[in-house]
């Protein structure tokens, strides 16, 4: 179902009623991997995704693409884009330039490989034979697959927490070198700068109490986070740092202990306030600790970050509603989302302890919050950049 974008509404923007993801089987993908990338499927099997469709193949050897040198043995992603992002072709190819630059500075993250054209985007018409450049509806990609489990599928430490905030740290630095002109321009609902937008979805929130926790965060970011977006430091950030897209591995030896190892989904990047990429981290981790208060997470994060970058009092003290802001985007859109895909149950993850997490945490006052950070920050043995939060 779709519907007629509202005047003055800005087209590249979701909207209520508009379905985006693609409609396609694991039959079909496997077809457009043969005609697009010249590669024969031997297995296939759906990941979970929340407005694209993303299928975890294997394929046989030998291959008909002149582009693909040599086969991945851990297999690949195919990426079939959504409705909405398939339009936007310079920020998929913004997608590509990012995830090449950090493949080439020693970050594990998905490789793109060339189709048979030679380049890394095309077009497909789904349910339809034709396959061009131009002209088509949804964008195909193959990315190679990074091995491991999810941070999700595996328990949460402080150690985890940690090595977040150092990844969160290291990957803002080197994105620093990185440029695109067009990336700088995009605007999406997922942008933390549009959290005001998020009311516009509400209605998918039957439940009285939640619409009015979300109200009082949304205003929040409007009397606090707002007035200072002009003056908070900004670069490109991946902007979707959570459980589901952080690949973990277990050291040998110690099957038990599990070490952040890679990133994937790109689908997020802009260019935005690196506070915002640390305060999505926090909020997604929140969400499913046992060892520990979901509010004492941050403390552990921040000890990782602050051994690569610094922290301003500005914005330790807009931290907490970041976090919020971050917990009412992502309770209300998947509720939204749900609405119109009630089949996909990935996007009611951050609902299951979701609201009560975002409750408990907004109505603890903020100094004892920064105060528990705080403490925390005091039990790390290496150097902090900045470990003395004033406010």
């Amino acid at each position: 179902m779709s519907e007629v974008q509202p005047s003055g509404d800005d087209p590249s923007m979701l909207q209520p009623g508009l379905v985006i993801r693609p409609v396609v089987g694991g039959e079909e993908a496997a077809t457009l991997v043969q005609k697009i990338f010249g590669l024969t499927v031997s297995s296939i099997k759906e990941l979970n995704s929340y407005d694209d469709r993303n299928f975890y193949i294997k394929v046989e050897e030998g291959n008909k693409n002149p582009h693909i040198k040599e086969l991945c043995p851990d297999g690949y992603v195919l990426k079939i884009t959504n409705l909405l992002d398939s339009k936007k072709s310079e920020i998929i190819a913004a997608q590509v330039e990012m995830m090449c630059f950090l493949h080439s500075r020693g970050f594990k993250v998905p490789k793109p490989e060339k189709n048979v054209t030679g380049s890394h985007i095309i077009y497909a018409k789904i349910s339809g034979d034709q396959v061009g450049e131009v002209g088509g509806e949804h964008i195909v990609r193959l990315l190679t697959f990074i091995p491991g489990k999810i941070l999700c599928q595996v328990p949460y430490t402080a150690q985890l927490f940690y090595e977040g905030g150092v990844y969160v740290a290291r990957l803002d630095n080197v994105l620093k070198d990185f440029t695109n002109e067009a990336l700088k321009q995009r605007s999406f609902m997922w942008c933390m700068e549009n959290v005001p937008q998020v009311s516009k979805f509400l209605f998918a929130v039957k439940d009285e109490q939640r619409r009015k926790l979300v109200e009082e965060v949304l205003q929040a970011w409007q009397d606090k986070v707002m007035p200072l977006l002009p003056v908070l430091e900004r670069g490109f950030i991946h902007g979707d740092f959570n459980e589901q897209n952080i690949i973990v591995h277990s050291r040998e030896g110690d099957p038990s202990t599990y070490h952040i190892d890679g990133l994937i989904d790109f689908g997020d990047i802009q260019h935005s306030c690196f506070l915002f990429e640390l305060a999505i981290f926090i909020m997604y981790v929140m969400l499913e600790v046992k060892a520990m208060s979901p509010n004492e997470v941050a403390g552990h994060v921040l000890a990782g970050y602050l051994t690569h970058r610094t922290i301003l009092d500005k914005e330790w003290d807009i931290l907490k509603e970041c976090i919020a802001a971050r917990f009412a985007q992502s309770l209300v859109l998947g509720a939204y989302s749900y609405v119109q895909d009630p089949g996909n149950q990935y996007l009611l993850v951050t609902a299951t302890r979701g609201w009560a997490v975002l409750d408990t945490f907004w109505h603890t006052p903020k100094e004892q919050l920064i105060s528990q950070w705080r403490n925390t920050l005091k039990g790390y043995q290496e150097p902090l950049a900045n470990s003395s939060p004033n406010k």
